[in-house]
């Protein structure tokens, strides 16, 4: 069986023995769960990150996932891409814990995958700041002085969470090659249109913080490309994460945060 589940961001607690016994299922070494992005397992290369690469890979199931806008790029480029099930990977534990390149089909269990992840970083009101900057300790002691959150390129913020013209035209051609149809697509956020769905629909529910933080989402050459795919792709079902909320926004659409679910 297929599973998904949204953000971790290095808390990986939904996958402990005593979460898992409180499923309405059992996940084992058959089955295979698919995080919607910000993993947060590659964030810097330290002792923290050998321990839950180990405790990951001794869990019973499969681990797949995409990028988040949330994850070290430069970590994750120093492994090597190889071909499986179809598309490009890279194994960060051999056939135990493996991210799904942007662009790429997937073939699992009789289905086919779209996979592309990657999102703009939204909590970036006090900057992007660069260490070699004259300024960066003005900077830094600035956004935290009026409390804004603020990113450190290289350290907690990568150009790379938003995708290259290589990724976006690679997608193009697989997607085209395939017909222009997958049962699903798997990404870290939504599209243009779908992210405004989604605002509506959270604006006229009962939580106004999660609205509220919503309005910081904006759009960008990523939310833009799915709109370009979505007016000809047909599939089955999208799932994502990144907006923090486990909601179906429409029949086809699902925002997962902290929730593991079948696929449908």
């Amino acid at each position: 069986m297929i599973y998904l589940t949204g953000d971790c961001h290095g808390d990986f607690g939904r996958f402990s023995r005593r979460r898992r016994m409180q499923l309405p299922f059992e996940l084992t070494q058959k089955d295979i769960v698919i995080i919607c992005g910000d993993m947060g397992l590659l964030w810097a290369d330290d002792r923290e990150f050998a321990y839950y690469k180990k405790w990951l890979s001794a869990l019973p199931f499969t681990i797949l996932w995409v990028q988040g806008n949330h994850e070290n790029y430069n970590m994750i480029a120093a492994y090597p891409v190889s071909i499986w099930h179809g598309g490009k990977v890279r194994h960060i534990v051999e056939d135990k814990i493996i991210l799904l390149e942007r662009g790429q089909i997937f073939e699992l269990e009789g289905k086919r995958f779209f996979t592309f992840g990657g999102a703009s970083t939204h909590d970036i009101q006090g900057g992007i700041l660069d260490r070699m900057s004259p300024t960066y300790a003005k900077d830094r002691k600035r956004a935290n002085k009026r409390g804004l959150p603020y990113r450190v390129s290289g350290v907690s913020w990568w150009a790379q969470e938003l995708p290259s013209v290589t990724e976006m035209q690679e997608g193009r051609k697989n997607l085209t090659q395939a017909g222009n149809r997958v049962d699903y697509v798997i990404s870290h956020c939504l599209s243009g249109r779908m992210q405004d769905v989604l605002k509506a629909v959270l604006a006229a529910g009962s939580d106004e913080k999660t609205a509220h933080e919503s309005n910081a989402y904006g759009k960008d050459i990523l939310t833009a490309y799915f709109d370009e795919l979505e007016a000809t792709l047909q599939y089955q079902h999208w799932y994502c994460g990144h907006y923090h909320v486990n909601l179906n926004v429409d029949e086809r659409h699902t925002v997962l945060y902290k929730e593991i679910t079948v696929l449908v």
